[in-house]
């Protein structure tokens, strides 16, 4: 089930950057709804016949996966998601960092090695993580941002949730010994725990199955704030 809730979102990002009347295989601007339609019903297979002390608790797991994947679908389509998207106006970057649920900003140079390095990574996680929104801003154009947060060594990166600084990197520090890299793993596992990004359907997929072993054991026992 994973694999297909995962190639939805490959497919909605795919799609986002076609052409809405584009006809023919390039583009079915349905196929997303369809896709969608789908993975509920075979969840919903999967789900059939279990303990009735679980029937509530699967229509509510079924909803917020078909909720959460639609927000994924106004994400990439509406806001930008999904990449990493480079800011040019201050303004805009604050905006962001203090409107937006999970945003996670990159403080660098372009022509700076390690700053396209650490791109190359946020690239890779905005694509697999499409309820946090990843941006990139250059120093030079964030005079007030680099001075109130103190931005020294690049590159720089920042965590925010509910605009509220959860988690900061200076260099790759943090992020094992290596001066000049790091396993982006390190990176995905420490901005996970520190609740800038988060993965719902596998989170409601473990609390399901919490759920079941309970009613399992039921039945067993009954037969015997951005600061800036």
């Amino acid at each position: 089930m994973q694999d297909k809730i995962d190639g939805y979102c490959a497919n909605v990002l795919s799609n986002a950057g076609k052409d809405e009347n584009t006809t023919g295989d390039d583009y079915d601007k349905t196929s997303d709804e369809e896709n969608l339609e789908e993975i509920l019903a075979e969840l919903d297979n999967e789900l059939d016949g279990d303990h009735e002390f679980l029937s509530a608790y699967r229509s509510e797991r079924l909803q917020e996966i078909s909720d959460h994947l639609k927000q994924v679908k106004k994400n990439v389509q509406d806001d930008g998601y999904g990449k990493l998207q480079y800011i040019d106006n201050e303004a805009d970057a604050i905006k962001i960092c203090t409107k937006t649920n999970m945003v996670v900003i990159h403080f660098q140079l372009e022509l700076f090695g390690k700053c396209k390095y650490m791109n190359e990574k946020l690239e890779i996680l905005a694509r697999r993580h499409l309820t946090t929104r990843f941006i990139k801003v250059n120093v030079g154009t964030c005079p007030f941002l680099v001075n109130k947060l103190n931005v020294k060594v690049l590159p720089f990166v920042l965590g925010y949730k509910n605009g509220l600084e959860k988690v900061r990197y200076v260099g790759f520090s943090r992020l094992g010994n290596d001066p000049n890299g790091f396993d982006i793993k390190r990176l995905e596992e420490s901005l996970a725990l520190s609740g800038v990004i988060e993965d719902e359907f596998k989170t409601k997929k473990r609390s399901f199955g919490n759920a079941k072993s309970l009613a399992s054991k039921s039945d067993s026992d009954s037969d015997s704030g951005l600061d800036i």
